[in-house]
């Protein structure tokens, strides 16, 4: 279903400030976390959505007013940033709601199968779609869904978190899902611009000069310029009317 009204989305770039969240292998959970949100709000930004921020900087702010604004700002939608950390080996991407509420559920599922599918592509795993008592989804009055972006103590979800050409394609996997979900109008296509295919060359003479033109869809196409000159006839070029002049030479 398209939306009638220009959803509010509300982007939680999880820890921040005095608290770096998860740490390891040279990353702080907090920095992901406000690259991926800014990266994906972006990309919702410029599909139409009302993006807001629980933060933009590397500031501090407490669970229970991550809930308490997205209420106050009366989002349609909560998605907080997260990246795992674990006493053992473990890798991967899962993602979290708390309540059973139907339209919430979908929500998870549609944007958690697009980031999974990234995360796929580098064979890492999928570890699921879950439920858990965190206070921002359990807080927040609209659906809201948390994700845990791979395991920052593993050196191989760590190598991909590094790179920012997989953090774009963690946002822009994240968008879409959160687009579809909130019923976003989908990314018209631009049409594809078709250019002449040139067949092949062939020799214009002019008052016993030659000059090289082309062949396209059966015809000789000849550079103006060129013909002019051989001519001695004057040509000018009207870059703004998109014009050219050919005068008749002074006698």
């Amino acid at each position: 279903m398209i939306a009638q009204h220009k959803p509010i989305i509300v982007l939680d770039a999880g820890h921040g400030g005095s608290d770096p969240g998860a740490v390891g292998n040279g990353l702080k959970e907090k920095d992901i976390n406000l690259k991926l949100a800014m990266k994906t709000g972006a990309i919702l930004e410029a599909r139409g959505a009302k993006v807001l921020y629980i933060r933009t900087t590397d500031i501090f702010i407490p669970l229970e007013e991550r809930a308490k604004m997205a209420n106050r700002w009366g989002a349609d939608f909560f998605y907080s940033f997260h990246v795992n950390s674990a006493a053992g080996v473990a890798s991967g991407f899962e993602s979290f709601i708390y309540s059973d509420n139907r339209q919430t559920a979908a929500y998870q599922n549609m944007i958690h199968r697009k980031i999974a599918a990234v995360f796929a592509t580098e064979g890492t795993s999928d570890r699921g779609q879950k439920k858990a008592n965190l206070a921002v989804l359990r807080e927040t009055n609209m659906p809201a869904c948390l994700a845990e972006y791979g395991f920052i103590n593993s050196i191989k979800d760590a190598l991909l978190l590094k790179k920012d050409c997989f953090l774009d394609k963690l946002a822009k996997a994240t968008a879409d899902g959160i687009a579809e979900a909130v019923g976003l109008p989908p990314v018209q296509e631009k049409e594809e611009v078709k250019l002449p295919i040139v067949k092949g060359f062939c020799t214009v003479v002019a008052q016993g000069k030659q000059t090289q033109g082309v062949i396209i869809n059966g015809r000789a196409y000849i550079p103006v310029r060129k013909v002019t000159e051989i001519l001695g006839m004057p040509v000018s070029w009207d870059g703004i009317t998109k014009t050219v002049t050919i005068l008749t030479p002074k006698k």
